[in-house]
Protein backbone atom coordinates (compact mmCIF):
# COMPACT_ATOMS: atom_id res chain seq x y z
CA UNK A 1 0.00 0.00 0.00
CA UNK A 2 1.12 3.69 -0.74
CA UNK A 3 0.63 4.26 2.69
CA UNK A 4 3.05 1.35 4.02
CA UNK A 5 5.50 2.81 1.70
CA UNK A 6 5.85 6.13 2.83
CA UNK A 7 5.80 5.02 6.12
CA UNK A 8 8.81 2.61 5.47
CA UNK A 9 10.24 5.19 3.46
CA UNK A 10 10.00 7.87 6.27
CA UNK A 11 11.64 5.45 8.81
CA UNK A 12 14.31 4.15 6.17
CA UNK A 13 15.41 7.66 5.83
CA UNK A 14 14.91 8.80 9.30
CA UNK A 15 17.73 8.57 12.42
CA UNK A 16 18.54 5.09 13.89
CA UNK A 17 16.80 5.87 17.32
CA UNK A 18 13.61 3.48 19.13
CA UNK A 19 11.44 6.44 19.06
CA UNK A 20 11.58 7.50 15.47
CA UNK A 21 11.23 3.71 14.39
CA UNK A 22 8.16 3.00 17.19
CA UNK A 23 6.38 6.18 15.89
CA UNK A 24 6.48 5.19 12.14
CA UNK A 25 5.49 1.24 12.95
CA UNK A 26 2.64 2.86 14.96
CA UNK A 27 1.56 4.64 11.98
CA UNK A 28 1.64 2.04 9.91
CA UNK A 29 -0.47 -0.02 11.89
CA UNK A 30 -2.86 2.40 12.30
CA UNK A 31 -3.13 3.24 8.49
CA UNK A 32 -3.40 -0.35 7.74
CA UNK A 33 -6.61 -0.92 10.38
CA UNK A 34 -8.10 2.39 9.32
CA UNK A 35 -7.75 1.78 5.63
CA UNK A 36 -9.46 -1.44 6.09
CA UNK A 37 -12.01 0.05 7.93
CA UNK A 38 -12.70 2.06 5.32
CA UNK A 39 -12.47 -0.67 2.39
CA UNK A 40 -15.61 -2.93 4.30
CA UNK A 41 -19.07 -2.32 3.24
CA UNK A 42 -21.42 -0.18 4.12
CA UNK A 43 -23.75 -2.66 5.64
CA UNK A 44 -20.71 -3.27 8.26
CA UNK A 45 -20.19 0.44 9.35
CA UNK A 46 -21.07 -0.32 12.85
CA UNK A 47 -18.84 -3.65 13.67
CA UNK A 48 -16.12 -3.00 15.62
CA UNK A 49 -12.67 -2.94 14.49
CA UNK A 50 -10.97 -6.13 15.04
CA UNK A 51 -7.97 -6.81 17.11
CA UNK A 52 -4.58 -6.64 16.10
CA UNK A 53 -1.22 -8.02 18.22
CA UNK A 54 -0.07 -6.30 21.56
CA UNK A 55 3.27 -5.20 19.73
CA UNK A 56 1.65 -4.08 16.63
CA UNK A 57 -1.54 -1.83 18.26
CA UNK A 58 -1.72 1.50 17.26
CA UNK A 59 -3.58 4.30 18.98
CA UNK A 60 -6.98 3.46 16.74
CA UNK A 61 -6.60 -0.24 17.59
CA UNK A 62 -6.64 0.28 21.42
CA UNK A 63 -9.62 2.73 21.88
CA UNK A 64 -11.37 -0.02 19.24
CA UNK A 65 -10.20 -3.04 21.42
CA UNK A 66 -11.67 -1.45 24.28
CA UNK A 67 -15.03 -0.63 22.98
CA UNK A 68 -15.43 -4.11 21.73
CA UNK A 69 -16.96 -5.94 24.63
CA UNK A 70 -18.79 -3.57 25.71
CA UNK A 71 -20.68 -2.42 22.20
CA UNK A 72 -21.68 -6.25 21.29
CA UNK A 73 -23.24 -6.93 24.45
CA UNK A 74 -24.98 -3.49 23.73
CA UNK A 75 -26.12 -4.69 20.37
CA UNK A 76 -27.21 -7.89 21.63
CA UNK A 77 -29.49 -5.98 24.16
CA UNK A 78 -30.69 -3.32 21.66
CA UNK A 79 -32.33 -6.21 19.63
CA UNK A 80 -34.07 -7.47 22.16
CA UNK A 81 -36.09 -4.39 21.91
CA UNK A 82 -38.14 -3.45 18.91
CA UNK A 83 -40.41 -1.28 19.83
CA UNK A 84 -39.46 2.21 18.04
CA UNK A 85 -39.16 5.03 20.19
CA UNK A 86 -41.70 7.62 20.64
CA UNK A 87 -40.93 10.97 19.25
CA UNK A 88 -38.38 13.12 21.37
CA UNK A 89 -39.94 15.77 22.94
CA UNK A 90 -38.26 19.40 23.94
CA UNK A 91 -36.11 17.88 27.12
CA UNK A 92 -35.22 14.68 24.78
CA UNK A 93 -34.57 17.20 21.17
CA UNK A 94 -32.07 19.24 23.82
CA UNK A 95 -30.13 16.53 25.36
CA UNK A 96 -29.70 15.20 22.05
CA UNK A 97 -28.31 18.44 20.87
CA UNK A 98 -25.98 18.87 23.82
CA UNK A 99 -24.21 15.52 23.13
CA UNK A 100 -23.98 16.35 19.45
CA UNK A 101 -21.94 20.00 20.50
CA UNK A 102 -20.27 17.81 23.23
CA UNK A 103 -18.73 15.20 20.90
CA UNK A 104 -17.86 17.88 18.00
CA UNK A 105 -16.28 19.72 20.80
CA UNK A 106 -14.23 16.95 21.77
CA UNK A 107 -13.49 15.31 19.04
CA UNK A 108 -12.07 19.17 17.78
CA UNK A 109 -9.65 18.64 20.19
CA UNK A 110 -8.27 15.91 18.25
CA UNK A 111 -6.77 18.56 15.71
CA UNK A 112 -4.50 17.60 12.77
CA UNK A 113 -1.72 19.37 14.60
CA UNK A 114 -2.02 17.31 18.07
CA UNK A 115 -2.14 14.33 15.86
CA UNK A 116 0.95 15.53 13.46
CA UNK A 117 3.11 16.27 16.77
CA UNK A 118 2.39 12.10 17.38
CA UNK A 119 3.68 11.37 14.41
CA UNK A 120 6.32 13.94 13.02
CA UNK A 121 8.22 11.57 10.56
CA UNK A 122 5.33 10.47 8.88
CA UNK A 123 3.60 14.07 8.99
CA UNK A 124 6.67 14.96 7.37
CA UNK A 125 7.32 12.16 4.68
CA UNK A 126 3.79 11.65 3.76
CA UNK A 127 0.92 13.85 5.08
CA UNK A 128 -1.04 12.71 2.83
CA UNK A 129 -1.47 9.23 4.31
CA UNK A 130 -1.42 10.59 7.73
CA UNK A 131 -4.27 12.90 7.13
CA UNK A 132 -6.31 10.15 5.88
CA UNK A 133 -5.53 8.28 8.94
CA UNK A 134 -6.47 11.10 11.12
CA UNK A 135 -9.57 11.97 9.06
CA UNK A 136 -10.51 8.03 9.75
CA UNK A 137 -10.01 7.67 12.84
CA UNK A 138 -12.06 10.84 14.32
CA UNK A 139 -15.02 9.63 11.96
CA UNK A 140 -14.47 6.28 13.91
CA UNK A 141 -14.33 7.95 16.91
CA UNK A 142 -17.45 9.65 16.14
CA UNK A 143 -19.88 6.89 15.18
CA UNK A 144 -18.29 4.65 18.14
CA UNK A 145 -19.37 7.57 20.77
CA UNK A 146 -22.87 8.93 18.44
CA UNK A 147 -23.96 4.60 18.55
CA UNK A 148 -22.94 3.93 22.56
CA UNK A 149 -25.16 7.45 23.25
CA UNK A 150 -27.90 5.92 21.04
CA UNK A 151 -27.77 2.21 23.15
CA UNK A 152 -27.51 3.95 26.38
CA UNK A 153 -30.58 6.29 25.69
CA UNK A 154 -32.98 2.82 23.89
CA UNK A 155 -31.97 0.88 27.01
CA UNK A 156 -32.59 3.48 29.69
CA UNK A 157 -36.10 4.89 27.77
CA UNK A 158 -34.84 8.20 28.29
CA UNK A 159 -36.99 9.96 25.12
CA UNK A 160 -40.42 8.47 27.13
CA UNK A 161 -39.37 9.48 30.47
CA UNK A 162 -38.27 12.94 28.95
CA UNK A 163 -41.36 13.39 27.84
CA UNK A 164 -43.32 12.40 30.97
CA UNK A 165 -41.16 15.06 32.72
CA UNK A 166 -42.20 17.44 30.48
CA UNK A 167 -46.00 16.75 30.26
CA UNK A 168 -45.35 16.97 34.30
CA UNK A 169 -43.95 20.32 34.03
CA UNK A 170 -46.45 21.40 31.91
CA UNK A 171 -49.85 20.35 34.03
CA UNK A 172 -47.62 21.44 36.84
CA UNK A 173 -47.40 25.20 35.30
CA UNK A 174 -51.15 24.97 33.83
CA UNK A 175 -51.86 24.29 37.59
CA UNK A 176 -49.71 26.95 39.67
CA UNK A 177 -51.51 29.74 37.09
CA UNK A 178 -54.70 28.07 37.79
CA UNK A 179 -54.34 28.61 41.20
CA UNK A 180 -53.32 32.17 41.38
CA UNK A 181 -56.06 32.93 38.76
CA UNK A 182 -58.56 31.89 41.91
CA UNK A 183 -56.42 33.50 44.70
CA UNK A 184 -56.41 36.59 42.49
CA UNK A 185 -60.38 36.29 41.83
CA UNK A 186 -60.74 35.64 45.52
CA UNK A 187 -58.73 39.05 46.36
CA UNK A 188 -59.18 42.11 45.90
CA UNK A 189 -61.03 42.64 42.24
CA UNK A 190 -59.69 45.82 41.76
CA UNK A 191 -56.03 45.77 43.01
CA UNK A 192 -56.17 42.34 41.98
CA UNK A 193 -54.46 41.51 45.32
CA UNK A 194 -54.58 37.54 45.57
CA UNK A 195 -51.55 35.37 47.36
CA UNK A 196 -49.94 32.96 45.32
CA UNK A 197 -49.67 29.09 45.86
CA UNK A 198 -47.09 28.50 48.59
CA UNK A 199 -43.61 27.18 46.75
CA UNK A 200 -43.68 23.18 47.40
CA UNK A 201 -40.58 22.86 49.77
CA UNK A 202 -42.27 25.46 52.54
CA UNK A 203 -44.89 22.30 52.68
CA UNK A 204 -45.12 20.27 55.14
CA UNK A 205 -44.48 16.95 55.16
CA UNK A 206 -47.94 15.51 55.43
CA UNK A 207 -49.45 17.67 52.63
CA UNK A 208 -46.55 16.20 50.40
CA UNK A 209 -47.34 12.84 51.33
CA UNK A 210 -50.60 13.76 50.75
CA UNK A 211 -50.45 15.16 47.66
CA UNK A 212 -48.33 11.85 46.25
CA UNK A 213 -50.89 9.42 47.69
CA UNK A 214 -53.86 11.05 46.54
CA UNK A 215 -54.11 9.91 43.30
CA UNK A 216 -53.44 6.62 43.96
CA UNK A 217 -55.67 6.73 46.67
CA UNK A 218 -58.32 7.92 44.63
CA UNK A 219 -58.10 5.28 42.20
CA UNK A 220 -57.93 2.19 44.75
CA UNK A 221 -61.76 3.97 46.09
CA UNK A 222 -63.04 3.99 42.61
CA UNK A 223 -62.36 0.53 42.34
CA UNK A 224 -63.81 -0.32 46.34
CA UNK A 225 -67.12 1.97 45.12
CA UNK A 226 -67.33 -0.17 42.03
CA UNK A 227 -66.93 -3.38 43.62
CA UNK A 228 -69.36 -2.43 46.63
CA UNK A 229 -71.79 -1.10 44.27
CA UNK A 230 -71.49 -4.54 42.25
CA UNK A 231 -72.07 -6.72 45.94
CA UNK A 232 -75.12 -4.09 46.32
CA UNK A 233 -76.63 -4.96 43.20
CA UNK A 234 -76.32 -8.75 44.08
CA UNK A 235 -77.71 -8.54 47.15
CA UNK A 236 -80.88 -6.99 46.15
CA UNK A 237 -81.09 -9.74 43.27
CA UNK A 238 -80.83 -12.14 45.89
CA UNK A 239 -83.23 -10.14 48.00
CA UNK A 240 -85.83 -10.05 45.47
CA UNK A 241 -85.31 -13.54 44.84
CA UNK A 242 -86.18 -14.78 48.67
CA UNK A 243 -89.17 -12.50 48.81
CA UNK A 244 -90.74 -14.06 45.88
CA UNK A 245 -89.32 -17.52 47.62
CA UNK A 246 -91.41 -16.29 50.85
CA UNK A 247 -94.57 -15.32 48.95
CA UNK A 248 -94.88 -19.05 47.23
CA UNK A 249 -93.94 -20.57 50.10
CA UNK A 250 -97.05 -18.84 51.98
CA UNK A 251 -99.43 -19.30 49.41
CA UNK A 252 -98.62 -23.30 49.16
CA UNK A 253 -98.91 -23.23 52.70
CA UNK A 254 -102.37 -21.70 52.50
CA UNK A 255 -103.93 -24.12 49.76
CA UNK A 256 -102.30 -26.75 51.89
CA UNK A 257 -104.90 -25.10 55.21
CA UNK A 258 -107.72 -24.83 52.75
CA UNK A 259 -106.82 -28.47 51.68
CA UNK A 260 -106.87 -30.11 55.04
CA UNK A 261 -110.09 -27.90 56.35
CA UNK A 262 -112.01 -29.84 53.48
CA UNK A 263 -110.36 -32.94 54.75
CA UNK A 264 -111.57 -32.37 58.06
CA UNK A 265 -115.20 -31.32 56.75
CA UNK A 266 -115.32 -34.52 54.91
CA UNK A 267 -114.14 -36.32 57.89
CA UNK A 268 -117.06 -35.31 60.30
CA UNK A 269 -119.67 -35.26 57.45
CA UNK A 270 -118.44 -39.05 57.08
CA UNK A 271 -118.07 -39.54 61.25
CA UNK A 272 -121.73 -38.14 61.41
CA UNK A 273 -123.71 -40.18 58.30
CA UNK A 274 -121.65 -43.59 59.71
CA UNK A 275 -123.30 -42.68 63.55
CA UNK A 276 -127.08 -42.46 62.12
CA UNK A 277 -126.67 -45.90 60.35
CA UNK A 278 -127.79 -46.78 56.59
CA UNK A 279 -129.41 -43.17 55.04
CA UNK A 280 -129.66 -42.50 51.60
CA UNK A 281 -129.06 -45.84 50.39
CA UNK A 282 -125.47 -45.65 51.74
CA UNK A 283 -123.40 -48.47 52.93
CA UNK A 284 -122.00 -48.10 56.33
CA UNK A 285 -119.08 -50.10 55.32
CA UNK A 286 -118.35 -48.23 52.83
CA UNK A 287 -118.56 -45.05 54.74
CA UNK A 288 -116.45 -46.23 57.18
CA UNK A 289 -113.53 -46.88 55.68
CA UNK A 290 -114.04 -43.44 53.35
CA UNK A 291 -113.97 -41.93 57.52
CA UNK A 292 -110.27 -43.82 57.87
CA UNK A 293 -109.16 -42.60 54.71
CA UNK A 294 -110.16 -39.31 55.32
CA UNK A 295 -108.63 -39.58 59.23
CA UNK A 296 -105.48 -40.85 57.78
CA UNK A 297 -105.00 -38.29 54.88
CA UNK A 298 -105.61 -35.77 57.73
CA UNK A 299 -103.00 -36.79 60.08
CA UNK A 300 -100.88 -37.41 57.06
CA UNK A 301 -101.40 -33.64 56.51
CA UNK A 302 -101.14 -32.76 59.57
CA UNK A 303 -97.27 -34.24 60.09
CA UNK A 304 -96.51 -32.05 57.05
Amino acid sequence: MAANEAAATASSGAPKNDKTTTSATSATTATDTLSSDQQRPAGDSDEVLPDADADEQGPGDGIASQTQPDTQGQNAQSQTQTQPPPPPGPRASRLQALFASSLDHTLAKISWDNFAACYPTAAAKSPQALRTVHRAMVDRLGELCAAEFAVVMRNRDVVRRLNELETLSVDAQKRRLAATATATASGDRGTGTGSPPPPPHTLPAETVLAAHLTPQRTAQRKLLEERLAAVQAANTARFARLTAQQAEAAQLVAALERALADAEGAAALLDGTSENGRGDGVDNTLVAELARETRAAEVEMSGI
